[in-house]
C-alpha cells in the first residue's frame, strides 16, 4: 500500500477530505463509501475487488488524522517550536514562530530516512528485549520453584542429620550413664557387704557377752570382756574411717541438660528464615543496536557546531614530564598521569592550580591514561611495559587511600580508557577494543576495532568513539562492532590521540603532529578546528570534556595543560 490509506484518492483529487473506508485490490487505492459505489460501477475499470480497509490497515494507521481538524484543510507546514502540523489557515497562529517549515521537508523520503531506519531498529530491539526478558522471567519462575524444592529437601536432610546426631548423643550418654552406675553400684555393694560382716560380728559379740553374763565365771567374764572390747573398738575404727573417706555418703545421680540442647528446646523457635532476595538480571539490560538521535515527533535538525565557542580559562603546571592522560572528578579536581621513565605517577591538581597529592605508580605498575569511576576511584592503564617486573593491564586506584586496590590483567599493552557507567572500554595494542565489566571483571572484545599503540577511546549513548594515530582516523561504532561512521582528514588532523564527547554528542579530538583540536558533529557531516598552536597547544596528547562545568581540558607533551570554557549559542 504505497498510497495514503486514510484519504479517499478520488475525493483528494477534488480537494475534499473525507476519510477512506475501503481498498481496491487492483488499483491499490483507498476509497470513501460514496466513491466506492462509483468505482464499482465504472465500466472501464471492470470488476475490481474492494474490501474494507480494516482488513489491511492497522488501527494505528487508519486512525491517523491527516488533515486539520480546526479548518478541515490539508496540512502544508510543520512548526518545529510547537511540534505540530499546520494547514495554511493555521499559519496566522504561528506568525511569530521562526521555525515553520514546509511539510515536504519533514515527510520527504521519510521511509528511507535515518529516523525511519532507527525506528525499525528500535522496534526490533524492543521486541528482542521483550522476548529475552520474557524468557528470563520464565527461567526465573522455574528456578524459583526449583529453589523451593531444594530448600524443602535441605530441611529434611538437616532434620535427618539432627535426628541422627541426637541418636548418637543419646547412645553415648546412655553408655556413660551405665558406666557411672556400674562403678558406683560396685562400690556401694562392697560397702554393704563389709557392713553386713561387721554387723554379724557385733551380733556374735553381743551373744557372747550375754552368755558370759549368765554362765561364765568372773575370771572368764573379765578375760572375755577384753576380747569383745577389742572387736568393738576395731569396728568403730573402721566405721569412723569409712565416714572420714566419704565411703558412707549418700550417692545419687542427677541429669543436667546441656545449655545448647536447652536452646533447641527453648530458644530455637524456627528451623531458619526464608528471605526473598532480588538482584538485577543481566538479561534485563536494554540492548539497542541503534541509538536514535532525535525524537520521532520532531524533525531532526542537528545544532551546527559553528555555534560552538571556545574561550581560554587557565593554564595548569602539572610538574609532569610526559602528560598522557587526564580527567576531572565531579568536585572539579584535575587528574593527570605522568608516563616518564621510572617516574610514573598520578597527580591531582585543584582548581587553583596547586598539586593536592601524588600517587606513585612505578613498578610493578605504570601510568598512561586515567578515567574516573566515581569521586574516590579511578582506573589507570599501564601503557607499554619496559620491564619484566611490570604488569600489563588496568590499575584500580583508591584516591582516599592513595594506593592500588585491584589490578586487572590484559593480554596486551593498554592505552586509552573510558568508563560508560558499567564497564571500562580500553584500547589494547594490536587487538580489538576490550570491554571490562565492573561487576565481575569479565572481559569481552568489540570486533573490527583493532588499534595501534597510543590510541584513545570515549563513549556516549551506546556508541564508542576511538582514534587511530597511525592511519589518522577517528571511528564511531556500536558495542557489537557495527560501524556508524569514520572520519579521516589527514590534511587537517594528523596523528589523532585523545578523544572526548560532550553532552550533545559532539566529538573533540586532538592531533599531536598537527598540533590542533577539532570538533566533529555527531553525524560526522560537520567539523571545524577550534584550537591550534596559537591557542596554547604543543603536541597535545589527551583531552577531557567536563559535562558539568562545560570545560575542555587539554594536555600537551610537556608539563602544561590548558582549560577552556565551551559554550553553545
Amino acid at each position: 500500500m504505497a498510497t495514503n490509506t486514510s484519504k479517499c484518492v478520488m475525493c483528494d483529487q477534488q480537494h475534499k477530505t473525507p476519510s477512506s473506508e475501503y481498498w481496491c485490490m487492483e488499483c491499490k487505492e483507498s476509497l470513501c463509501s460514496s466513491c466506492k459505489e462509483r468505482h464499482s460501477l465504472s465500466k472501464e475499470r471492470g470488476v475490481h475487488t474492494i474490501a474494507p480497509l480494516s482488513q489491511f490497515v492497522p488501527t494505528i494507521v487508519s486512525d491517523l488524522q491527516q488533515f486539520c481538524i480546526d479548518h478541515n484543510e490539508n496540512y502544508q507546514h510543520y512548526c518545529i517550536k510547537h511540534e505540530c502540523l499546520i494547514c495554511y489557515k493555521c499559519i496566522t497562529k504561528h506568525g511569530k514562530c521562526d521555525q515553520v517549515i514546509p511539510l515536504e521537508e519533514v515527510v520527504s523520503n521519510v521511509k528511507t530516512s535515518e529516523l525511519f531506519r532507527d525506528l525499525e531498529q528500535s522496534l526490533k530491539d524492543a521486541l528482542e528485549n521483550i522476548k529475552r526478558i520474557h524468557e528470563d522471567r520464565e527461567n526465573n519462575f522455574k528456578s524459583f520453584q526449583t529453589q523451593k524444592r531444594k530448600i524443602s529437601m535441605e530441611i529434611e536432610k538437616i532434620k535427618a542429620q539432627i535426628n541422627q546426631h541426637l541418636d548418637e548423643l543419646k547412645e553415648d550418654f546412655i553408655k556413660e550413664l551405665k558406666k557411672a552406675h556400674h562403678n558406683i553400684n560396685d562400690e556401694i555393694q562392697l560397702i554393704i557387704a563389709s557392713l553386713k560382716d561387721q554387723e554379724k560380728e557385733m551380733e556374735h559379740c553381743d551373744r557372747t557377752l550375754q552368755y558370759m553374763k549368765r554362765f561364765a565365771s568372773d575370771l572368764q567374764t573379765f578375760l572375755g570382756m577384753r576380747e569383745v572390747q577389742s572387736k568393738v573398738t576395731d569396728t568403730e575404727t573402721r566405721l569412723r574411717s569409712m565416714i572420714a573417706n566419704e565411703s558412707l555418703d549418700n550417692v545419687g545421680m542427677k541429669f543436667e541438660l546441656d545449655d545448647k540442647m536447652q536452646d533447641i528446646l527453648s530458644s530455637v523457635k524456627t528451623f531458619g528464615s526464608i528471605s526473598v532476595t532480588k538482584s538485577p538480571s543481566a538479561e534485563t539490560n536494554m540492548f539497542n543496536k541503534k541509538t536514535r538521535q532525535a525524537q520521532i515527533s520532531v524533525p531532526y535538525r542537528m545544532q551546527s557546531i559553528k555555534n560552538l565557542s571556545v574561550d581560554f580559562k587557565q593554564t595548569l603546571d602539572t610538574s609532569c614530564e610526559w602528560l598522557r592522560g587526564c580527567s576531572i572528578t565531579r568536585k572539579g579536581v584535575f587528574l593527570f598521569t605522568n608516563y616518564f621513565n621510572s617516574y610514573k605517577k598520578l597527580i591531582a591538581v585543584n582548581t587553583q592550580g596547586k598539586t593536592e597529592y601524588t600517587i606513585q605508580l612505578s613498578d610493578p605498575y605504570n601510568a598512561f591514561d586515567v578515567e574516573c569511576m566515581d569521586e574516590n576511584t579511578v582506573a589507570v592503564t599501564t601503557g607499554k611495559s619496559y620491564k619484566l617486573t611490570q604488569l600489563t593491564g588496568i590499575s584500580i586506584v583508591d584516591l582516599t587511600k592513595r594506593k592500588v586496590t585491584k589490578f586487572i590483567n590484559l593480554p596486551g599493552f593498554p592505552y586509552g580508557i573510558t568508563y560508560d557507567g558499567k564497564s571500562f572500554i580500553c584500547c589494547v595494542e594490536d587487538k580489538d577494543l576490550h570491554v571490562v565489566s565492573c561487576s565481575d571483571y569479565s572481559i569481552t572484545t568489540i570486533p573490527n576495532t583493532t588499534l595501534p599503540r597510543n590510541s584513545y577511546v570515549s563513549s556516549r549513548a551506546g556508541m564508542i568513539f576511538f582514534t587511530n594515530p597511525d592511519s589518522n582516523k577517528i571511528s564511531c561504532c556500536l558495542y557489537d562492532g557495527t560501524a556508524v561512521w569514520e572520519f579521516n582528514r589527514g590534511n587537517l588532523l594528523h596523528t589523532p590521540r585523545g578523544i572526548t564527547v560532550d553532552d550533545k554528542g559532539n566529538v573533540f579530538v586532538v592531533g599531536q603532529d598537527s598540533c590542533n583540536c577539532i570538533v566533529i558533529s555527531p553525524d560526522r557531516k560537520q567539523y571545524k578546528e577550534i584550537l591550534t598552536r596559537k591557542s596554547g597547544l604543543s603536541s597535545p596528547s589527551s583531552i577531557f570534556f567536563n559535562r558539568i562545568k562545560k570545560q575542555l581540558l587539554v594536555t600537551n607533551n610537556s608539563s602544561i595543560a590548558n582549560v577552556y570554557n565551551i559554550s553553545y549559542f
